[in-house]
């Protein structure tokens, strides 16, 4: 019995394409990501609790001013830049919702097409080479099985054996060489093909705000365009509106209210109406109550 002449092929990888494995690095320091995910839940208290700007500025703190480039030096480096985008596009989706409950909508359509821009420059990059990769490591991954079934009696007697020869020793090496392989080649296939998979989910995963944020400015514009009385004039448009309190009844909530009226203070930031309604709705204004009329009989 010998196991060499079938083994040994399967064992030696070429060394061109495994060195492009990404390899193991040091703990790094706190990754965008990592900064992303603390950051959130602040964001999301200080919206909470209707502080709409401050969320806003946590938010923007985030975001770098220029995006870095996307290395597409090997594989290490287009999988760090990967990293890198999604990160990113995550720190622009929470600036996005901030600035939109900041009343701040062109800037929020500004950073959800950021988002889309760099978040969605990974799956272009990658599509060739981590394909390739995945399809290198399947088909070797397929020999290296092949290998295996063609020889699982002669392995598995060698493994039964208490006392092995020399020769024996030596193509039970190869065999478990052959396992570890194919173990390998499953590993890097499955890395390979979710860094693929989740970059081209990224290539779209921004559109749906995107779309949110054009609808309301366009239904904004509409409105204020359709104004007879103030023929497009935002400023009247924003005092109309201001005028009827039936507006902001109809936007729920308190922080539904705020943020309606956020974004009329964008429109027009010097109205005193709206500064005064987002006090008292803020709790900066105390209005006094309404005194009470009593009537004497008669």
């Amino acid at each position: 019995m010998n196991l060499s002449r079938i083994l040994l092929p399967a064992v030696f990888l070429p060394s061109a394409l495994v060195a492009q494995a990404p390899a193991a690095a040091p703990a790094p320091a706190p990754s965008l990501g990592d900064q992303v995910r603390a950051t959130r839940p602040v964001v999301e208290q200080l919206m909470a609790a209707y502080q709409f700007q401050d969320a806003l500025q946590k938010a923007q703190a985030l975001l770098p001013a220029t995006p870095p480039p996307f290395d597409k030096t090997n594989n290490q480096t287009m999988l760090e830049s990967c990293i890198r985008a999604m990160d990113l596009g995550q720190a622009y989706r929470l600036a996005v919702e901030a600035a939109d409950a900041a009343g701040q909508w062109e800037q929020a359509l500004a950073y959800a097409q950021q988002a889309k821009a760099v978040a969605g420059a990974c799956y272009p990059a990658i599509q060739d080479p981590f394909t390739k990769m995945v399809a290198y490591y399947k088909a070797d991954g397929v020999k290296a099985q092949q290998t295996l079934t063609e020889n699982a009696k002669d392995i598995a007697a060698l493994k039964a054996k208490t006392t092995l020869d020399p020769g024996e020793k030596q193509e039970l090496g190869l065999a478990l060489g052959v396992e570890k392989t194919l173990a390998t080649d499953t590993k890097w296939a499955k890395f390979f093909q979710t860094y693929l998979d989740a970059a081209k989910v990224e290539t779209t995963a921004y559109d749906g705000l995107i779309t949110v944020m054009q609808s309301k400015l366009k239904s904004e514009a509409d409105q204020i365009e359709a104004y007879k009385a103030g023929k497009g004039d935002k400023l009247k448009w924003v005092a109309a509106v201001m005028s009827d309190p039936a507006y902001l009844k109809a936007q729920g909530d308190t922080a539904g209210q705020l943020r309606w009226l956020n974004r009329l203070a964008v429109l027009d930031p010097d109205n005193k109406k709206v500064a005064h309604e987002i006090g008292v709705l803020t709790g900066k204004i105390h209005e006094p109550a309404p005194r009470r009329v009593i009537r004497r009989k008669k």
